[in-house]
């Protein structure tokens, strides 16, 4: 179960929140590969708007998933797509970059 925080300022939280049922479809999409099929409503995804920042750019995703070897191997590509898709889908979202963090995941979902 990925989870993305999204943080921006206040001025683009409206146009953010118009695009998050369809970037979580995104994300879900970038993030499936042939040993794990995701559903959108396996993504968890916030926006977070710190009181003190310094970021880097106007709008900054980090997205934390489980290690599968074929994110590996496409890891820069789907942050590149996910980068791509919030600025086209959401221009006021400015200046964007999006991390993606593999590793081992637990959980305490039961499946």
């Amino acid at each position: 179960m990925p989870s993305v925080n999204i943080y921006t300022s206040h001025e683009r939280i409206t146009d953010l929140e118009k695009i998050l049922p369809e970037l979580r479809k995104f994300t879900a999409q970038e993030l499936s590969c042939r040993d794990r099929k995701l559903r959108s409503d396996g993504i968890s995804l916030r926006v977070l708007v710190p009181e003190i920042d310094l970021q880097i750019t106007d709008t900054e995703l980090e997205i934390k998933a489980y290690s599968y070897p074929e994110r590996v191997k496409k890891q820069d590509d789907i942050c590149l797509s996910i980068k791509n898709y919030v600025q086209k889908e959401c221009p006021n979202a400015g200046s964007v970059y999006v991390w993606l963090q593999l590793s081992e995941l637990g959980h305490s979902a039961e499946e």
